[in-house]
């Protein structure tokens, strides 16, 4: 009785956004106030705990959102300036198809930006960017969601890896058995990005674009977490910057002319492409070379601990920087007089999602500080048996689901996957690894990430829509990372 009480939020949110298409911003604060009900009356939380958990919540909430809020004034600026069109325009001279666009700077650009600071980053700065392209909006945000699963495993920097994993064991060896699990990933992940976002018939046509990226993010990704051991926090900064550059080389040498692309995957067509001198093209991507320089260098260069209490969490700094690059893209562009309308532009846009992602974070810490959180990873776990090192992945998913952040769930999950492995007589590697990707996966159906990533495209309102483009392709990744936890932990890793 207490795990389906404990289940009670989370389905909530579940039901009502992807089953009913019920806004985050009433399905949020119907599901805090369940766990806030459930946690005073059932499971005896003292009501002072509680109130402060979710004030807590709320400004953790009032902090992404100022990431949000950032991001969406740096595009309003370079959409207003014209630099969007020049951008898009230039690009086409990479690929003029809208899917294999989606497959670069939703997994490798995306896994840069994820590796550089984590934090909803790529959500924020890659699916405006595609949704300047011209593309529609919840593809763009499904695609970025999707695309995100791999390399959260790793976070800004390593972080997820560093300190989700290395509190409780060496994190090199945590790292490297993630990536032989993550590599095999990547192999999956942009044939699910296609057939979900697009639908499966877009796959045909596109066949080669998918293994190569595939091939080349898996490659990279297994290569840095397994042998440059020296970097292997760097997993998705490196692996990202490398894919990036690789696979637009691969677009660029095997390009499609317009023909023979369908008409419905046709980037709009653009009489100015060519046209475009490297100057300009070299002035308006500025602003994002600008932030992917300031993003990498702070977070290198600042320790972790600092970044994490700069403006009381982890995300202000991300805004912080991206409200930067915004400013300087209104120099730099010429745009002056157009950050002052981009700002308010961008304030009204955030506002619904200010409600949606206070409420969500108050959810969590109620969750969480009730104990609910843990009844539902403690069931989960004692029902499954030799069935453990799967069930870790579904347990890391729904933490991620819930808090967020694979951090977080890392954190949350991790002693309890290693006290269960050491009494299982399992090798506790392969279930910290299977914990870390499975919370990864969990961030692409997470309502707090599905709110941000809406609200930085502008779609607010419609965060069931893209819940069901993310659900499937989730679960999906939960049973393939399961097979290959248990034959990684009974067959090729064992004690």
């Amino acid at each position: 009785m207490e795990f389906v009480i404990a289940a009670l939020p989370i389905g909530a949110i579940v039901i009502g956004m992807a089953g009913f298409d019920i806004p985050s911003k009433l399905m949020a604060p119907t599901a805090w106030a369940a766990a806030f009900f459930s946690g005073l009356t059932l499971f005896s939380t003292p009501l002072n705990e509680l109130v402060r958990s979710s004030w807590l919540g709320v400004m953790d909430g009032v902090r992404i959102v100022w990431l949000i809020f950032a991001a969406f004034t740096l595009l309003q600026i370079m959409v207003e300036s014209g630099a969007m069109d020049t951008i898009k325009t230039s690009l086409a001279g990479v690929t003029s198809d809208r899917r294999s666009m989606v497959l670069l700077l939703a997994i490798p650009f995306g896994t840069f930006l994820e590796g550089a600071a984590g934090a909803g980053s790529p959500a924020a700065l890659a699916a405006p960017f595609l949704v300047g392209l011209g593309m529609n909006p919840v593809v763009a945000a499904s695609a970025c969601l999707i695309g995100n699963s791999v390399p959260v495993s790793w976070g800004g920097a390593g972080a997820t890896t560093v300190v989700g994993a290395g509190k409780f064991v060496d994190f090199v060896q945590a790292s490297a058995m993630t990536g032989r699990m993550a590599a095999l990933e990547y192999l999956v992940l942009p044939i699910l990005m296609i057939a979900f976002v697009f639908g499966a018939k877009a796959i045909k046509g596109i066949w080669k674009d998918v293994i190569a990226i595939g091939v080349i993010m898996g490659s990279a990704n297994f290569m840095i977490s397994n042998v440059f051991i020296s970097v292997t926090e760097l997993t998705s900064l490196i692996g990202g910057i490398f894919g990036t550059a690789a696979f637009s080389l691969w677009l660029m040498a095997t390009k499609r002319t317009i023909d023979e692309i369908p008409e419905k995957f046709r980037l709009e067509k653009d009489d100015n492409v060519g046209k475009i001198s490297p100057r300009k093209f070299a002035l308006s991507i500025t602003p994002y070379l600008i932030l992917c320089a300031m993003l990498v260098t702070v977070r290198l260069s600042v320790p972790l601990g600092t970044l994490a209490s700069f403006g009381g969490g982890y995300t202000v700094w991300v805004g912080t920087v991206i409200m930067i690059s915004a400013a300087a893209a209104s120099i730099i562009l010429g745009a002056n007089g157009k950050l002052r309308d981009s700002i308010s532009v961008a304030f009204r846009k955030v506002l619904p999602a200010l409600l949606a992602m206070s409420f969500l974070m108050a959810m969590v810490n109620c969750m969480r500080i009730s104990g609910q959180i843990s009844i539902l990873a403690v069931t989960l776990s004692a029902a499954a048996g030799w069935l453990y090192p799967m069930t870790a992945v579904l347990i890391g998913q729904i933490g991620g689901f819930v808090t967020g952040t694979n951090l977080g769930s890392n954190l949350m999950f991790n002693p309890l996957h290693i006290e269960a492995a050491k009494t299982l007589g399992m090798n506790p590697m392969t279930v910290v690894a299977a914990q870390n990707t499975g919370g990864a996966i969990g961030n692409m159906i997470c309502p707090n990430n599905i709110v941000a990533v809406c609200a930085c495209v502008g779609i607010l309102g419609k965060e069931g829509k893209v819940m069901r483009k993310t659900m499937i392709p989730s679960l999906i990744l939960m049973f393939f990372l399961g097979i290959l936890a248990l034959l990684y932990t009974y067959k090729i890793y064992p004690v």
